[in-house]
């Protein structure tokens, strides 16, 4: 690997580009308490933190992107177990 890979800060990302890690985070946050569009919100909030955390890979983690990510799969993990349960007929 380059040593110089995610030397800068993630808070100099330049554009739009800035602003995946907090809409990630966001939508992970909201895809708890909104029952009905839930897993949709947490699938957005992965795709946004994953967007951000492969892309301009010389600016280090944003902690928005990996803590939205996280929640977000942890949201989706749930929703999959739950589906999994109903379908077993718990």
């Amino acid at each position: 690997m380059d040593g110089m890979m995610r030397q800068l800060p993630a808070k100099d990302r330049p554009g739009k580009d800035a602003w995946l890690g907090p809409i990630s985070l966001c939508l992970a946050l909201l895809s708890w308490p909104l029952p009905a569009g839930g897993t949709a919100l947490a699938v957005g909030a992965v795709a946004c933190g994953v967007l951000s955390m492969a892309t301009k890979t010389e600016y280090r983690l944003d902690w928005t992107a990996v803590t939205g990510t996280s929640v977000a799969v942890l949201q989706l993990l749930l929703s999959l177990m739950l589906l999994v349960m109903e379908a077993r007929g718990h």
